[in-house]
């Protein structure tokens, strides 16, 4: 209902000022102001009307035709597109402020309060895993007792176990005491001394200056695996571009150090093993062969079923004995010819590079997110003023009331 219709009936019957309209519908002057700021009369007073209209006591608004339906949303007002674009218009000051704020800290954080870190990769190649070379050898050492591995085997010097390598307190400290020549130190430092600063290993135990250097390692270091392929992915990150290659290399060489190390000592394990295996089995071979010519020379013409078969059973173990020893021996010229190779089973496709930028710093697109935050930030910002400022003078006197209020408290 529209208040103008509101002032038509009482006008009618003789009610003209706002106070006489308030007092005939038991009300205050100020909610009558704020019905005919807003052009509009709340649905309860308009039911109130209706009431009065019908009640026998009251004969105002006989006369004048009320709306026979209620709107549900008279009070809530349509917002349209058109409003908020021109409430944008309005406050387009504040939309840029908060944009240029935002890109100025983002670039200036980038520019000269982030630290900078440069990364180095190197894509190499391993093997799936390891099989064992014991081969036919496993058969025949199962006889004995011995349980030798036949398929792929897990050891240290395994392609699998390359990450925990890296991560192992072993690797740490073969590699945390070279020498690495910085320029914020302008000279060469041992790789410790440079990860915890030279005041801080004076304070610290050997076993503490370690352990705290090994866990900022652990950061600068990663291996992972390249998921369609065989490839591995070795990166290092530093401070600086050199230092960040030559640490990569550093570790990129240490980690094929240890691995042939390792890989020696299996083989060498593998060595002393066939050469024991062939000493026991050559005398078991020379003990078989003597009872077999011994049996042959008491028995120069065999006749009998017992005979027969007792020589049979002598044959047959010196063959089974020959057959160990023949094996053994290929075994072991193939481990030696393993530990001549002694090669690391790392092979490098790209080394280790020098980078031409920081990894963690991309103006452009910082730039592009700082942009769109300030810009979300500043239209959020424009409509809670202008939804501020369109309120009217009572809910802003409001308002003051409880800045006000808020401020003596505060005091």
């Amino acid at each position: 209902m529209k208040f103008i219709e509101l002032e038509q009936i009482m006008s009618a019957h003789g009610i003209t000022t706002l106070a006489d309209i308030a007092r005939s519908l038991n009300t205050t002057p100020q909610a009558v102001s704020n019905w005919k700021g807003r052009e509009q009369v709340p649905h309860h007073i308009v039911a109130k009307l209706r009431s009065l209209s019908s009640s026998q006591n009251s004969n105002i608004i006989d006369e004048f035709q009320l709306p026979t339906s209620i709107p549900k949303n008279i009070e809530a007002p349509i917002i349209s597109l058109s409003d908020i674009f021109l409430t944008l218009a309005k406050q387009v000051k504040v939309i840029f402020l908060a944009s240029f704020v935002a890109i100025f800290f983002t670039v200036t954080y980038i520019k000269f309060i982030q630290s900078p870190n440069y990364l180095s990769k190197a894509t190499i190649l391993l093997p799936e895993g390891k099989t064992s070379n014991f081969g036919g050898l496993a058969g025949f050492a199962s006889q004995f007792g011995m349980n030798l591995p036949n398929d792929k085997s897990t050891d240290l010097s395994s392609p699998d176990l390359f990450p925990e390598l890296l991560r192992s307190r072993t690797f740490a400290e073969k590699i945390l005491g070279k020498n690495f020549f910085t320029l914020k130190a302008n000279q060469k430092l041992p790789l410790i001394e440079i990860l915890n600063g030279n005041s801080s290993t004076d304070v610290m135990t050997e076993s503490e200056s370690i352990t705290k250097a090994m866990i900022r390692l652990k950061n600068m270091i990663d291996f992972k695996k390249n998921p369609s392929s065989n490839f591995y992915a070795l990166t290092v990150t530093t401070f600086e571009p050199v230092f960040a290659k030559e640490l990569a290399i550093v570790v990129l060489d240490e980690l094929e150090s240890l691995n042939s190390f390792y890989k020696m000592q299996i083989i060498n394990e593998k060595i002393s093993f066939i050469n024991q295996r062939i000493n026991t089995v050559k005398s078991e071979l020379e003990d078989s062969e003597f009872k077999l010519k011994a049996f042959n020379e008491q028995n120069r013409q065999v006749s009998s079923p017992a005979l027969i078969l007792q020589q049979d059973r002598l044959a047959r173990n010196v063959e089974v004995q020959k057959e160990i020893f023949l094996t053994l021996k290929q075994q072991l010229e193939l481990a030696k010819i393993e530990e001549v190779q002694g090669a690391s089973i790392v092979q490098v496709l790209d080394a280790p590079n020098i980078p031409l930028s920081p990894e963690n710093k991309n103006l452009k697109l910082s730039i592009f997110v700082a942009a769109i935050f300030g810009l979300t930030i500043g239209v959020i910002i424009a409509l809670i003023r202008g939804a501020i400022q369109e309120l009217n003078r009572e809910n802003r006197k409001k308002l003051n009331k409880s800045k006000k209020f808020l401020k003596n408290k505060a005091r």
